[in-house]
């Protein structure tokens, strides 16, 4: 899988929306387009494509500051899921953000997926809260 950075509004934007619409939205009946995407031109998007050019996961970044950033979004094909795809491409974004000089990342996790970010590094951080209706978890780790 090679990892890289996808520009705002490319088509490789274009299929990150795709993903995250069919795995993230779809299935709690929520609607990605109805959300407005121009804020997320500040953001930092990455995708791992195949050898085909593919697009088989994807992750946003918002930088909170030089060193912190809030990972978001993290969604990987419905088919490719349990197969390795969500830590390999978690663990290219942390190896990026912390050549660019971040050193701490935070997330809100899906109650049923904080197992997974456990795994991968992460302390639960706080107290449960509702996201989106869904129960959530704030989790952090500290990068180098």
């Amino acid at each position: 899988m090679t990892f890289r950075e996808i520009e705002f509004g490319s088509e490789d934007f274009r299929r990150e929306c795709e993903l995250r619409q069919a795995v993230l939205r779809v299935p709690m009946g929520l609607n990605l387009y109805q959300e407005d995407l121009g804020l997320e031109r500040m953001q930092l998007h990455f995708g791992g494509f195949d050898v085909g050019n593919h697009l088989l996961a994807c992750v946003v970044a918002v930088p909170l500051s030089s060193t912190e950033a809030r990972v978001r979004q993290m969604a990987v094909r419905q088919e490719l899921q349990g197969k390795g795809y969500g830590r390999t491409i978690l663990r290219r974004l942390e190896s990026h953000l912390a050549g660019r000089g971040f050193r701490h990342l935070n997330l809100h996790a899906r109650l049923i997926a904080s197992g997974f970010y456990e795994k991968m590094g992460y302390e639960r951080s706080g107290h449960e809260f509702l996201e989106l209706g869904i129960p959530h978890i704030r989790m952090e780790k500290n990068i180098s």
